[in-house]
């Protein structure tokens, strides 16, 4: 079976990333397996967030990462504390042992085996209390629907200049965790030492937020400018010095923020793409199945499989394009199942909005200081050619362009780049990044703040 490989460029409940489409069999479960359990699934082309209800005889998979997509189980094997299924329709299994309340696997399919831990509990169950952390104040956004978030405030007296912080892809809560990582939490932490106050937010539908589904990146534009005006208005922060941090999908949400009139004093990007997310994924891809030693054949293969997917989005509308994108898949050989599946994913109004957004336009009209900050490292937005994008783009514009060396999307310090090292990072985010992500924003605020 073909392994249909988008990318992490989307967000969850907009576009998931796309490792295989998960249809997960199994029936009855062992006593002490009963109930609900989550993880997180590290692929080589992004991650998804799993739930699994166990029951008596049953067991259904919530794809998080995918709509939200139930799929009833029928062939499982639990005995005691060992757990196995078998995925005929994807030529898959996961084995797990129950140890120490946690349910520790593998899950295989096409020959890779990738490390899958369950714990029990929904995401939901598990979104951050920003109220634990006597440093974070909580604080709500109103846009189209409610934002929870926290505030971090360095020590001593106000008002410091302020950094609101968008995370990438993926429904995310306001600490961004990544497999397992705080990388928001750390960042948070990092600027306040530094003198710099933050807000981070959990994204709609996660934690504290509502749910309101947002139809194109516009939305989270606007979730970001309203963002931006109420962290202008707090007595702690300098209202002259707010500027924008975007992760991945971040960056280019900050920019179309900018475009739309929100006026950051700064932008500093994480790891954004600076193409759309058509020739994004087209490039992720490719490097993601270099990095996992597939053959020039497969690379083709799959190219032509994502072609497939996204000739069926622009030839679609909201209502028509699950349908079609479902027919191209299985014309390329998907299972009808996972091909429905893919397409109620992909033909989301989001995804046909993001489709073909080029963020040129919007990074060459934001007059204020950038710093386009970029991993080495980084197989899912490649350093050398969104470098030179964000230069043609910027062109004659305050811009600080930086590819730190030796570092993952993440920041973190990493040997291939691929997702499947993240959880196992000894930090959430590098030294190294941290520094020059300080020493960025020290530039910037002197750059585009009165009197600093």
């Amino acid at each position: 079976m073909q392994t249909l490989r988008m990318g992490d460029f989307g967000m969850t409940g907009r576009i998931a990333a796309i490792f295989a489409a998960l249809t997960f069999s199994a029936a009855a479960a062992a006593e002490d397996l009963h109930g609900v359990w989550r993880g997180v699934l590290a692929t080589p082309a992004g991650e998804l967030r799993i739930e699994m209800e166990i029951g008596e005889e049953t067991a259904v998979l919530v794809s998080v990462d995918q709509g939200g997509a139930r799929i009833e189980a029928s062939e499982v094997d639990a005995d005691g504390v060992w757990f196995h299924a078998a995925f005929p329709a994807l030529a898959a299994s996961y084995e797990a042992e129950l140890d120490a309340g946690r349910l520790d696997g593998v899950f295989t399919q096409g020959g890779a085996a990738l490390p899958l831990a369950l714990e029990r509990g929904r995401f939901s169950d598990s979104a951050p209390d920003a109220q634990a952390d006597p440093a974070d104040i909580e604080m709500t956004v109103q846009s189209q629907g409610r934002l929870a978030g926290s505030l971090r405030l360095p020590d001593g007296q106000g008002p410091f200049p302020a950094v609101l912080l968008l995370n990438g892809s993926g429904s995310q809560d306001r600490d961004a965790t990544v497999a397992g990582q705080p990388v928001f939490a750390v960042l948070a932490q990092a600027l306040a030492e530094a003198g710099f106050a933050s807000l981070r937010l959990d994204d709609r539908g996660v934690g504290g937020s509502e749910a309101v589904a947002p139809e194109s990146p516009r939305d989270l534009a606007a979730d970001a400018a309203a963002a931006l005006s109420a962290l202008r208005s707090r007595d702690e922060t300098d209202p002259a010095c707010v500027g924008v941090l975007g992760h991945s999908e971040g960056g280019l949400v900050a920019f179309l923020a900018a475009e739309a009139g929100a006026d950051p004093a700064f932008i500093v990007t994480l790891a954004a793409p600076a193409a759309s997310m058509r020739e994004t994924l087209f490039e992720q891809a490719e490097a993601l199945n270099r990095a996992s030693g597939a053959t020039g054949e497969q690379i083709a293969a799959n190219r032509a499989l994502q072609q497939a997917v996204f000739s069926a989005m622009e030839t679609s509308d909201a209502q028509t394009a699950p349908q079609a994108i479902a027919e191209a898949l299985e014309a390329h050989g998907l299972e009808p199942d996972a091909a429905r599946q893919q397409g109620a994913v992909w033909g989301q109004a989001y995804a046909l909005a993001a489709l073909d957004l080029d963020p040129a336009p919007a990074m060459a009209g934001y007059r204020g200081p950038v710093a386009a900050l970029l991993a080495g490292r980084d197989l899912q937005v490649l350093p050398d050619q969104t470098a030179a994008r964000v230069e043609a783009a910027r062109s004659g514009l305050e811009t600080r362009v930086e590819i730190v060396q030796g570092v993952n999307h993440l920041f973190q310090d990493a040997e291939s780049g691929l997702p499947s090292e993240y959880a196992a990072s000894p930090h959430a985010i590098a030294p190294q990044s941290l520094e020059t992500i300080i020493e960025a924003l020290e530039e910037l605020t002197a750059q585009g703040c009165p009197a600093r």
